[in-house]
């Protein structure tokens, strides 16, 4: 086993992209070495880090042990820009701290089912602008990182409702709120709500189908003639994606009653940072000596930025009536207004 490990488990859906692995593995030698994992993301209310440290020793028999990879103090963490509560300066904020509930899991290596404590604020940030962060150790220790916002994105296309009963090729339309000002990386899911009241029961449950419709570069999905970005989407697959959601597989009986209930589609936008994180974090290397890829000065970790949009539209009449008639056996039925 190696002398000393930084393991850290970061909280999936607060700190780091859903599509990036969580358990995140570097090692290093030397001194103590404070660890920051975060992005800061417009579109948020609030906006949280995960700092913690390096521990020497077994990293499997300390991994469970939050005191051996936690400060056991509250570190002084700010962060300086510029603001919506005041855009037109230059202000510091100091971050607090919150305790979320981790639930436990049994093979997971990091003191799982206690509480993990973040960094957070609430003040509003704004786009395309810079901001730094300050860490103060109590042994004078300073760590720092910068970096600029994502723009926000606005959804074009579908503007009303969606169609997917057509064999042809579509698309999924959106740009940058400022003007030529792309991320590094965009990934674009689909999310199909559905309502269902299952036999001899009153009560009604809410599902919901994920399909993913694509991802790319801002560079490589940007459409200059248009000023959008696009994914392309062929509309009639939804069905065969819909027969393959676990609820609906699991969970059809006869007289079990189904209604949609609209179609939402995120866009994530992420920072370069976070995107080169990823890639290298994905690529399969043996090589765990160092940090392949860190922007902290005077620590590791992965500190960028990113934006997500959301919009839910109808789904289209004909799509219903198709969803009705080509599959019974799923108990789809219209709604009043569909």
């Amino acid at each position: 086993m190696r002398k000393l490990a930084i393991i850290i488990y970061v909280i999936l859906s607060v700190i780091i992209l859903n599509s990036c692995n969580n358990d995140v593995n570097i090692f290093a030698e030397g001194e103590e070495v404070t660890v920051v994992y975060g992005y800061l993301d417009v579109d948020a209310d609030t906006n949280y880090l995960k700092i913690t440290k390096s521990f020497t020793g077994n990293a499997t028999e300390l991994a469970p042990d939050y005191a051996a990879s936690n400060y056991d103090y509250k570190l002084d963490v700010t962060l300086t820009g510029k603001f919506a509560s005041n855009p037109n300066f230059v202000q510091t904020v100091t971050l607090d701290t919150t305790s979320i509930y981790k639930p436990y899991d049994p093979e997971g290596l990091f003191y799982s089912g206690r509480d993990q404590v973040l960094y957070y604020t609430t003040e509003k940030l704004l786009d395309n602008e810079e901001y730094q962060l300050v860490i103060n150790r109590k042994d004078g220790e300073v760590i720092t990182s910068k970096v600029k916002t994502i723009c926000s994105s606005i959804i074009r296309k579908p503007t009303l409702n969606i169609n997917f009963d057509s064999p042809f090729t579509n698309q999924i339309e959106w740009r940058s709120s400022k003007f030529n000002q792309l991320a590094a990386y965009y990934e674009v899911i689909g999310y199909f709500h559905y309502k269902q009241i299952d036999p001899g029961s009153t009560d009604t449950t809410y599902h919901k189908m994920r399909w993913f419709l694509g991802s790319g570069t801002g560079e490589s999905m940007y459409n200059s003639s248009t000023l959008n970005m696009f994914v392309n989407y062929t509309p009639n697959t939804f069905y065969s994606k819909l027969s393959a959601d676990a609820n609906i597989v699991n969970n059809t009986e006869t007289y079990t009653r189904r209604f949609v209930d609209g179609f939402e589609i995120v866009i994530t936008a992420t920072g370069e940072e976070l995107y080169n994180y990823i890639l290298i974090q994905n690529s399969g290397s043996a090589i765990m000596d160092t940090p392949e890829y860190t922007n902290i000065n005077n620590g590791v970790g992965i500190f960028s930025s990113r934006s997500v949009c959301r919009k839910k539209v109808d789904v289209n009449g004909n799509s219903i009536n198709a969803l009705i008639r080509n599959y019974p056996q799923w108990g789809f039925e219209k709604l009043p207004g569909q």
